[in-house]
C-alpha cells in the first residue's frame, strides 16, 4: 500500500514539475515518510519514474472500453470511441500531462517508458478500431491509426491546462473528429 501511494504521488509530481522536477525528497515529503523508505523500494530516481508509468498502465488503462461493442452507425460509434478516449484520457490527466510534458522536454529518465506507453496505447487503440468499427476499413491501417494517436494527443495537450469546460470541449473535439473521419471513410 505504502508502495502504490509513492508510485501516485511521483506521478502527480512528475505531472506537475516534471521529471527533472521531481525528486526522490519530494515524493517522500508527499508520502509523509522519510527518503531511505522510497531508496528501500526504488534504487534510483528512474527506477521510481518508470515504476510509477508501469504502476498506472497495470490498471488496465488500455482495457477495452467497449466489451459490450457498440450501436448505432459508423459516425456515431467512431465519435462514441473518441469520446470515451478523451473522457478516460482526462480522468488520468495526472499520467498524461507527465507522459506528454515528458515527451515535450525530452528527459531520458523517462524515455523508455514513454514510447512503451505510447507504443501501448497505439497497439489497444488499433484493436479497438478494428473490433469497434469493422466496416471502418480504412481506419484500420496503422498508418491512420498513427494519425489518430497523435491528434488524440494533441487535443489533450490543448485541453488539459484547461479544467474548466474541458468535458464540454472535448466532446466536441470527438465530434470533429468523428465528422473528419466520415469523410475519409466515404472517399
Amino acid at each position: 500500500m505504502q508502495r502504490e501511494r509513492m508510485l501516485d504521488a511521483a506521478l502527480a509530481l512528475m505531472a506537475e514539475n516534471g521529471a527533472g522536477g521531481t525528486s526522490m525528497r519530494a515524493v517522500a515529503a508527499a508520502v509523509g515518510c522519510n527518503v531511505a523508505t522510497i531508496y528501500h523500494y526504488f534504487p534510483s530516481k528512474q527506477d521510481l519514474l518508470h515504476a510509477a508509468i508501469t504502476h498506472r498502465l497495470s490498471a488496465d488503462l488500455f482495457g477495452n472500453p467497449f466489451p459490450e461493442g457498440l450501436a448505432g452507425s459508423p459516425a456515431d460509434r467512431r465519435g462514441a470511441l473518441l469520446d470515451t478516449l478523451f473522457t478516460g484520457m482526462a480522468a488520468d490527466d495526472d499520467m498524461w500531462r507527465a507522459l506528454l510534458a515528458e515527451a515535450i522536454h525530452g528527459d531520458d529518465d523517462i524515455l523508455q517508458p514513454l514510447l512503451d506507453t505510447s507504443a501501448a496505447f497505439e497497439a489497444a487503440l488499433s484493436e479497438w478500431i478494428r473490433v469497434l468499427l469493422p466496416d471502418c476499413p480504412s481506419l484500420h491501417d496503422p498508418a491512420v491509426v498513427r494519425v489518430i494517436r497523435h491528434a488524440l494527443y494533441g487535443v489533450m495537450v490543448e485541453h488539459l491546462p484547461q479544467p474548466e469546460g474541458r468535458r464540454a470541449a472535448l466532446a466536441e473535439r470527438a465530434r470533429e473528429m468523428a465528422a473528419v473521419f466520415t469523410v475519409l471513410e466515404s472517399r
